[in-house]
């Protein structure tokens, strides 16, 4: 969920989930195209927010390949068998 962790008169820290992440990045893109906009800014804003979502996917694979690697990390589901 997103959250302002912090705040003064010149920036803001926001916290966002990876899917509001790859809203945001979709906003900004679509955004630019929508109003022609190529600027320095709009530029930077858009490498960021691509920068963002790409350290956290690879953080999250990173996390996931730890889990699974851990004695007992792999999960086996075995198959229902019939009661009949």
């Amino acid at each position: 969920m997103m959250k302002i962790l912090h705040y003064s008169g010149k920036s803001a820290v926001i916290d966002l989930s990876q899917q509001e992440l790859l809203l945001a990045m979709a906003l900004i893109q679509e955004g630019r195209e929508a109003l022609q906009c190529d600027s320095d800014a709009s530029n930077a804003l858009d490498t960021l927010f691509t920068s963002a979502n790409i350290l956290v996917e690879q953080a999250r694979r990173q996390a996931l390949k730890r889990r699974t690697s851990e004695p007992g990390g792999n999960v086996v589901v075995a198959p229902l068998r019939s009661t009949s």
